[in-house]
């Protein structure tokens, strides 16, 4: 059973590693093609801002999808994802994200995190702030604070109880996806929910 599940995280780190890659070099383009537009004295200004924002915000969603979920993840440092994820949410501007501490904490642990910075992210509908803390005991606890930030059924379903994969579906597999990393170090995901704020805690 451990073996067919590890088998099937593979596979699905390897078709994502796939699909960011070959997505990368057309969303680049996109870029490149407004450039040369906007050189050769293109005259839709609005559309070029807006081919040119779309193209990078695209970009810095692929980056983040690649280490979250592809391959990669598994071969960068911390501070590579750090960066990453701040870059994404600083573009967002709906969410601000404190994770200071991200040195301290060794690749494959730092991919986890970012998992668990993304679920945390699902919480907050209005936007909000998201800090990550790691205490004495290497307990990792990533905080969602915002209003109406809650982590919906389907998602806490998939984080701690049995999963049925017929039930996954887009709405609740990163939830899924984060918990099986976790799980894969020997570790777990346990949520904890106040009024306006969520955490999810790596022990």
């Amino acid at each position: 059973m451990q073996q067919d599940r590890q088998l099937e995280l593979i596979l699905i780190e390897l078709i994502s590693s796939r699909i960011c890659h070959d997505l990368v070099g057309p969303v680049g383009a996109v870029n490149a093609g407004a450039e040369l537009m906007e050189e050769a004295g293109g005259t839709d200004d609005e559309a070029l801002g807006l081919m040119r924002r779309s193209g990078q915000e695209a970009q810095r969603r692929l980056q983040l999808f690649r280490l979250a979920y592809g391959r990669a993840g598994n071969s960068v440092d911390a501070s590579t994802m750090h960066k990453t994820v701040m870059q994404a949410y600083d573009a967002d501007g709906k969410v601000t994200l404190d994770w200071a501490d991200h040195r301290d904490i060794d690749a494959v642990t730092g991919r986890v995190v970012l998992n668990m910075i993304m679920t945390a992210r699902e919480a907050l509908p209005f936007g909000g702030d998201i800090s990550v803390q790691c205490d004495s005991d290497r307990n990792i606890r990533v905080r969602a604070q915002g209003k109406r930030a809650a982590i919906r059924p389907e998602i806490e379903k998939v984080l701690s109880g049995p999963v049925d994969p017929q039930d996954l579906d887009p709405r609740n597999i990163q939830g899924f996806f984060a918990r099986n990393l976790a799980e894969r170090l020997g570790k777990r995901l346990v949520v904890e929910a106040e009024e306006n704020s969520v955490t999810l805690i790596y022990v």
